[in-house]
């Protein structure tokens, strides 16, 4: 989300789909996971933007394309968990 932010892009789809899967974690998750999920999200946070700087500012255009699809599956494979989506 922080990444369409900084690139000036419409984030409220992904915003949208974030709310909605805190949601179903929410509704699933156990209590006592709930920090474990919590570093994990974080984790997985912090790759997806690296995944994502890569992806628009790394000069080596493979190394790039690369991470943008890898960006890509992964958003996707969140996108497929959801009902609606």
């Amino acid at each position: 989300m922080e990444h369409a932010w900084l690139m000036g892009h419409d984030a409220t789809r992904i915003e949208a789909e974030r709310l909605s899967f805190l949601s179903l974690l929410d509704a699933t998750l156990p209590a006592d996971a709930a920090k474990v999920a919590l570093a994990q999200r974080i984790d997985s946070k912090i790759a997806h933007a690296s995944l994502l700087t890569i992806s628009t500012f790394d000069g080596d255009g493979t190394r790039a394309a690369n991470a943008r699809l890898r960006a890509h599956w992964h958003l996707n494979l969140c996108r497929d968990m959801l009902l609606d989506s």
